[in-house]
């Protein structure tokens, strides 16, 4: 697993950890599998979100204005920092 799909993977685990509805669930008083159906349920749209979220900047980055912009500027940020010595990126 690469560092970027950790922080991934541990911002899913805070979502569920915070989740008070889910947590409600974790009681004497359901029984195991409803628990687990529970969980499951709430793990699914947690990854779903996540998928929508990525791809949602997937989208919007890709969008012509605004790959052309994005690239523009990373490209200048890098190139002063790495060619013209500019910044601290070197």
């Amino acid at each position: 697993m690469v560092v970027e799909d950790k922080v991934d993977f541990e911002q899913i685990r805070k979502r569920l950890e915070s989740d008070q509805e889910l947590l409600g669930i974790f009681n004497p008083n359901n029984s195991r599998e409803d628990i687990i159906d529970k969980f499951n349920d709430v793990l699914d749209q947690a990854l779903l979100d996540f998928i929508d979220t990525k791809l949602d900047l997937y989208n919007k980055l890709s969008e012509d204005k605004a790959n052309a912009t994005l690239k523009r500027l990373w490209f200048n940020s890098l190139y002063d920092a790495r060619i013209r010595g500019l910044g601290s990126r070197q």
